[in-house]
C-alpha cells in the first residue's frame, strides 16, 4: 500500500465535511453511469440489428441481461455510499466527541444521537438498521457476478429520500442542541 493511503482519515480529505449535495451526488453519479450505459447499449443494438437482423434478439438478450445485472451493482454502490454519508454525519457532525473513544456501529451512533437530544423515532431507527444490515450483508458476502441482489432504483430512491430527510431535520435541530 502506498504511504499516502496508510492511516488515511477524513481529516486528510474533507474540506467542509458531508453536506446536503453529497446525498444527491450518490444518486446522480449512478444515474449518469446508467444513462451512459444505456446510450452505449442503444448503439450496440442498432449495430447488431443492422448486421444480424435474424438473430439480433438472441444476441441482444444476453447483452441486455449483463447490462441489467451490472446496473444492479451500481445501485448497490449508492446504498453503500448513502449509508456511509449518514453515519459520517452522525459521528462527525452531530455527535462530536472530544475523546478518542469512537462510536462503533450504527446502533451506538443512533443511541448517542438520541441521547443528546436529536429527534429520531424508533421506527426510523429500525428502518436505518434494516438498511445497514442489507449494506453489511452485501459488503461482507457480495453477490456472485451474474446474480446481484434484488436491489432496484426505486429502493435506493426510497432510502435516499429517507436519509436525506433525516440529515435535513438534524441540521435544523443542531443549532438548538449545541446551545444546551
Amino acid at each position: 500500500m502506498r504511504d499516502q493511503l496508510k492511516n488515511l482519515t477524513e481529516k486528510d480529505y474533507w474540506v467542509y465535511g458531508v453536506t446536503e449535495p453529497d446525498f444527491d451526488h450518490a444518486m446522480n453519479i449512478v444515474r449518469e453511469m446508467i444513462d451512459a450505459r444505456t446510450e452505449q447499449y442503444k448503439a450496440e443494438e442498432a449495430r447488431v440489428r443492422e448486421e444480424s437482423p435474424d438473430v439480433a434478439d438472441d444476441i441482444l438478450d444476453d447483452v441486455a441481461y449483463y447490462r441489467y445485472t451490472d446496473n444492479q451493482y451500481l445501485w448497490q454502490f449508492s446504498l453503500w455510499r448513502l449509508q456511509g454519508l449518514i453515519e459520517a454525519v452522525i459521528a462527525h457532525q452531530l455527535v462530536e466527541t472530544n475523546s478518542t473513544k469512537k462510536l462503533f456501529g450504527l446502533k451506538a451512533k443512533l443511541e448517542a444521537l438520541k441521547g443528546i437530544g436529536y429527534s429520531i423515532e424508533q421506527q426510523e431507527i429500525d428502518e436505518l438498521l434494516l438498511w445497514a444490515n442489507l449494506r453489511n450483508a452485501l459488503s461482507h458476502a457480495p453477490p456472485e457476478q451474474y446474480r446481484p441482489a434484488p436491489l432496484r432504483e426505486e429502493d435506493i430512491v426510497e432510502y435516499h429520500e429517507f436519509v436525506k430527510s433525516l440529515y435535513l431535520r438534524w441540521q435544523k435541530e443542531k443549532a438548538n442542541i449545541n446551545v444546551v
